[in-house]
């Protein structure tokens, strides 16, 4: 068992010289720059083109190769969104306590980040469950209930009824009054 625990130590931190190379700007190869007056953020065009197939298509497309300055604007994100994109890229981790899930949600749809996508999610929903607002609670239900099919289907449903299963029976009994 501590040999397990001890591999998994040294992969974090063998994964995080990702972040360190990110952080320190080691052999960065493009520049990444926000909506608005952020600074330009350097980062990695192998980490962009796999961290998402429209990041990919971007760099590879005949604009961007014949392009003496090597940078994408990313009109859509501020500075703070725009990096909190890529530390996400790196590190594959998202802070809990991220203020940009709304931004980083939309970014993850716009440039197919599919598992950005279900993070902020999964976030999302839990602000909206642990607020206990009774009136944000059952718009959200409503809104789940109209788009019940869509959401059934999801590839997350099965796990967000197994961690809120009370949640679930309510949105099942709108849904029975609904229809």
């Amino acid at each position: 068992m501590a040999d397990s625990r001890k591999r998994k130590l040294y992969r974090v931190g063998f994964l995080g010289d990702f972040v360190t190379a990110f952080e320190k700007g080691i052999y960065t190869d493009i520049i990444l720059k926000p909506g608005g007056d952020g600074p330009k953020i350097p980062a990695h065009r192998a980490i962009l083109a796999v961290k998402s197939k429209v990041f990919s298509y971007m760099l590879a497309s005949d604009e961007f190769k014949t392009s003496i300055e090597k940078s994408i604007t990313i009109p859509d994100l501020s500075y703070e969104e725009l990096k909190t994109l890529l530390e996400f890229f790196y590190s594959g981790v998202l802070s809990f306590a991220n203020i940009h899930n709304r931004a980083l949600y939309l970014a993850a749809d716009k440039y197919d980040i599919e598992y950005l996508q279900d993070v902020c999610r999964n976030q999302l929903i839990f602000s909206i469950i642990s607020l206990q607002d009774k009136i944000l609670m059952e718009y959200a239900i409503s809104f789940i209930v109209k788009h019940m099919e869509e959401i059934v289907n999801s590839n997350g449903y099965k796990t967000f009824v197994r961690r809120n299963p009370d949640l679930s029976l309510d949105i099942t009994k709108a849904y029975v009054i609904y229809v």
